[in-house]
């Protein structure tokens, strides 16, 4: 079974990355937020170092805060360091932009990056659009050893919305979707992707799916405002933020309630942009991704968390990895939403469902 991890880039925690590989977990991801997190390359190539055959990338990076040929020589020198054991995860971004008050990507600018890092991380030469102008670029010297260009880099896009899963199977190995252990969520993705991928002439089952979801093992007489507690804290907010849009399309399929469930949490956490008592949008990203924000705490309810999240008793958590496989995810991601309790629940997953795969 593929399983991937992914969490904040810790610098000092970078032996999390070897335990979860010892563990039998084949990816291992940390995110970026220039004002949130350690930088994702330096954690990663110090993890590069400390493993040998789990393959590592970001989660994800974006268009904006690092350019594309940049992103492609980050990646490209990562898989020097790690032959063939690196992807590039990329998307609009949420909380790298959002977090410094900045709006997401646009597609069009998430296409371009990817086609520019696509064409770089293959050693070829390609057209970048910057500052107004088109110019080539290229990799100058391939064969000295500063970048990796001949082993594959796959490509992994999170990208939500109709548009940007038509856009984004022109050129992905793989699609990363906030999905929870529920079967109509994942096959209505399933669906989707699959019909995009048909569109856009590419083979069956070429475009993996991958999922991501919140994780917590409940200990013996703990529920699931223990998980939210000690676990995955505000994180299940994160899957409606990205998610709600597309589900208002689709209540015939999801049904009203948990649509309504998660853009009401969405609302609630970004704030009414027009409101003149609008948090600054420091304090709204200050303790993200952080453990529990005490005053998130009345938004996530048990119906978002039952939706969103990978949670449960050993028992519990095998089942519902079988069903979101069974219902259509090719590989199952969980996110750790706080770094300070990372080696605990890595532990977990390796000894609750991975031992047992």
């Amino acid at each position: 079974m593929e399983f991937s991890i992914g969490t904040c880039a810790k610098i000092d925690q970078v032996s999390m990355v070897k335990q979860a590989e010892d563990l039998g977990v084949t990816h291992f991801g940390v995110g970026e937020g220039p004002l949130l997190f350690s930088d994702p390359y330096q954690f990663l190539a110090l993890a590069a170092r400390e493993t040998s055959t789990i393959k590592l990338g970001t989660m994800v990076t974006n268009p904006l805060t690092r350019i594309a040929p940049v992103t492609a020589n980050s990646m490209a020198t990562l898989n020097a360091l790690a032959p063939g054991r690196t992807y590039l995860g990329i998307g609009t971004a949420n909380n790298a932009l959002r977090s410094m008050g900045n709006r997401t990507a646009k597609i069009t600018e998430l296409m371009h990056a990817i086609e520019v890092s696509r064409d770089l991380m293959a050693g070829k030469r390609t057209v970048h659009k910057w500052l107004g102008q088109e110019r080539e670029v290229e990799f100058l010297d391939k064969e000295s050893g500063f970048y990796n260009v001949k082993d594959h880099i796959p490509i992994w896009v999170a990208a939500g919305g109709p548009r940007g899963l038509a856009e984004a199977v022109k050129y992905a190995d793989a699609i990363v979707y906030c999905l929870g252990p529920n079967p109509d969520m994942i096959k209505l993705i399933r669906t989707r992707l699959d019909e995009a991928v048909a569109n856009a002439g590419r083979a069956p089952g070429s475009v993996k799916l991958v999922s991501l979801s919140w994780f917590y093992q409940l200990e013996n007489g703990e529920t699931w405002e223990d998980g939210v507690t000690n676990g995955f804290g505000s994180g299940p907010i994160s899957s409606c933020i990205t998610n709600s849009g597309l589900m208002n399309n689709h209540r015939d399929v999801l049904g009203d309630s948990i649509v309504d469930a998660s853009i009401t949490a969405a609302q609630q956490y970004l704030g009414d942009p027009t409101a003149a008592d609008q948090p600054h949008y420091l304090d709204t990203w200050a303790k993200y991704l952080r453990g529990l924000d005490p005053k998130h705490r009345p938004i996530i309810t048990k119906e978002l968390v039952d939706y969103w999240c990978l949670y449960g008793s050993p028992a519990e958590l095998r089942e519902k990895t079988s069903l979101m496989l069974e219902s259509g995810v090719d590989i199952t991601q969980v996110f750790l939403s706080n770094p300070f309790t990372a080696q605990r629940d890595i532990d977990n997953i390796g000894r609750s469902i991975l031992a047992h795969a």
